[in-house]
């Protein structure tokens, strides 16, 4: 795993852990919103197409393109990143069975 660089003084870039928070809320939100929708218009056939397409596209995402293409100085935890996608996913097919 690459080391995150830290920012130097007089960089103007964002707090990194106010920006892991933002990060980690929008991971959480793609996956349980997609999940959840494709639920809600195709009931339990859209949840069972969408959601493996989804844990595929956040194991793809960020184990093999961050590493290679994600910005340095914003780069955080693929394993956090995508335990929070996977999170979505999941919490989406527990409300909707709710």
């Amino acid at each position: 795993m690459r080391k995150t660089k830290s920012a130097q003084a007089g960089e103007n870039v964002i707090d990194p852990k106010f920006f892991d928070l933002v990060a980690q809320v929008a991971h959480f939100s793609a996956t349980y919103g997609i999940v959840l929708s494709f639920g809600k218009f195709w009931g339990w056939t859209g949840i069972a197409i969408v959601a493996p397409v989804c844990l595929a596209y956040a194991a793809i995402h960020e184990f093999w393109y961050d590493p290679r293409y994600e910005n340095p100085v914003t780069r955080g935890s693929d394993l956090k990143d995508f335990l929070f996608l996977v999170a979505g996913a999941a919490v989406a097919i527990l409300v909707y069975a709710i």
